[in-house]
């Protein structure tokens, strides 16, 4: 009899222990809830520490998934290497020897559009631009068209023609650009600059192609308007200079 008396006592005070444990870890639990309510948490970075660290203790991740996945490509890889860009399409230079080659070939006609600027006296009216990814041969638009018009003059093709047969011999794309000033224009072929500038990159480029031989794939027309100015508009000769025909060699060979 004494013997269960003592083990239901002993039963008891076991409970009594658990209950107080139980209370106070309850109490921890509201304290900290408190004060995680309390607290401003970056969500974002919360997950990510959270799956940092469930990763490590379970041994899920080490690393694989970032190897795995290293983005999508958004400029373009330096001149040389094959890439693929955001739309799809295989960005290539070639081997080693071909982009050298294209190199060559773009730096070969640099060297005979100088020439002909000087030949023909237009270092005031041409200008070339080499970037990093192209080689921009900007034409006053007086070398090219009478103003408020898009029809190239007499003069402006003979120009054209001579370049035209630079450009032939190279594998880049092109792009010519159509700019004006800011004065604006309402006649019925041309509502506004937008127009304006459109028809004449048009008219240069299916000039090039008719005449010159070039390659219609390869080519590409844009109207900017007067909102791309390489000069402030506060001047007639500023005006003049914002006037013009960007003609954009693409550096990089698209497969």
């Amino acid at each position: 009899m004494r013997d269960r008396r003592k083990k239901s006592e002993e039963s008891g005070g076991a409970a009594e222990w658990l209950l107080t444990y139980s209370d106070l870890v309850t109490l921890l639990l509201t304290f900290f809830v408190m004060l995680f309510s309390m607290a401003s948490i970056d969500q974002h970075k919360f997950k990510e520490v959270a799956y940092s660290m469930r990763s490590s203790f379970l041994n899920i991740s080490g690393g694989d998934k970032l190897l795995a996945n290293p983005g999508e490509a958004v400029l373009p890889i330096p001149y040389g290497t094959d890439f693929i860009d955001t739309s799809g399409n295989e960005i290539s230079s070639g081997d080693e020897d071909s982009s050298q080659l294209e190199d060559v070939k773009l730096q070969n006609v640099k060297a005979q559009v100088e020439k002909a600027i000087e030949k023909h006296n237009l270092k005031e009216y041409v200008n070339i631009i080499e970037e990093e990814q192209s080689l921009i041969l900007r034409l006053d638009s007086v070398i090219l068209f009478d103003l408020g018009k898009a029809d190239i003059k007499a003069s402006g093709k003979e120009i054209l023609k001579e370049l035209g047969g630079m450009f032939k011999e190279l594998d880049n794309e092109i792009t010519i650009e159509g700019h004006t000033d800011d004065l604006p224009i309402n006649t019925m072929l041309f509502p506004s600059n937008w127009e304006l500038s459109t028809k004449r990159a048009t008219n240069v480029v299916v000039f090039l192609i008719e005449n010159c031989g070039l390659d219609p794939k390869k080519l590409t027309a844009s109207g900017r308007g007067e909102f791309k100015p390489i000069m402030p508009n506060d001047s007639p000769e500023n005006r003049q200079k914002n006037r013009r025909i960007d003609i954009i060699v693409n550096k990089y060979i698209i497969r």
